[in-house]
């Protein structure tokens, strides 16, 4: 396996883990939210509106957050896809 290989599969993983992380605060968050409405006995149709508003604002501030960050991995994926193709030919 070559660096560039390597390179590619390390920030496409670092993706991934983003991605899992966003999930796993979601998860927690909806989890909570979800404890706090059932303790307050808001009924269960309610607390579904409740927790898909609460789910779309964490996602738009996960990427909001994370966006940069993201978007720079993906730009340098394909830079190095790019540079790997091109190098024989060059060569």
């Amino acid at each position: 396996m070559d660096a560039f290989t390597r390179a590619i599969e390390s920030l496409l993983h670092l993706i991934v883990m983003l991605g899992d992380l966003v999930v796993a605060g979601i998860l927690a968050v909806e989890l909570w939210v979800r404890g706090q409405l059932q303790a307050l006995g808001v009924p269960h149709t309610m607390q579904t509106v409740v927790l898909v508003v609460i789910a779309v604002l964490l996602i738009v501030a996960a990427l909001r957050l994370f966006g940069g960050l993201v978007r720079v991995a993906v730009i340098l994926v394909l830079l190095l896809i790019a540079i790997h193709t091109l190098l024989p030919a060059l060569g």
